[in-house]
């Protein structure tokens, strides 16, 4: 699941520090393996959020929602996409800039398979 600011008319958004809330649903979602993480994007490189893989309820909607504040520590993040894998964009740049954002499976063995849905996404800024 990807959206692109401009997609929607927006501009880049300072996302240090936001608090993101999002309900996912799984209805005979077989992940083989796989986690859901959040991940930010500007222009050329992307970030994921490595320690906080997020639940995905099974055929039903969760009583409570995922919720993860970004913080700006590398420690807590991957570079998982670089357009120049020689010049390292730091965290805080794409994270003061973000151009698209999303969810994406990582780590399975074969491809997920089945229906996620996502409901109630919410960004809350500082």
């Amino acid at each position: 699941m990807i959206l692109y600011r401009s997609w929607i008319g927006k501009d880049s958004i300072d996302l240090r520090d936001a608090e993101i809330s999002v309900y996912l649903r799984g209805d005979n979602l077989q992940l083989n393996g796989a986690k859901c993480y959040f991940w930010v994007n500007k222009g050329g490189v992307r970030w994921h959020m490595g320690n906080n893989p997020l639940t995905i309820s099974e055929g039903e909607w969760a009583s409570e929602p995922n919720t993860i504040t970004l913080h700006n520590d590398e420690t807590h993040w991957y570079r998982s996409w670089e357009n120049h894998p020689s010049k390292v964009t730091p965290l805080d740049e794409v994270l003061s800039i973000v151009t698209s954002y999303g969810f994406s499976f990582v780590g399975f063995g074969q491809e997920p398979r089945g229906k996620l849905s996502l409901g109630r996404f919410e960004i809350k800024l500082p």
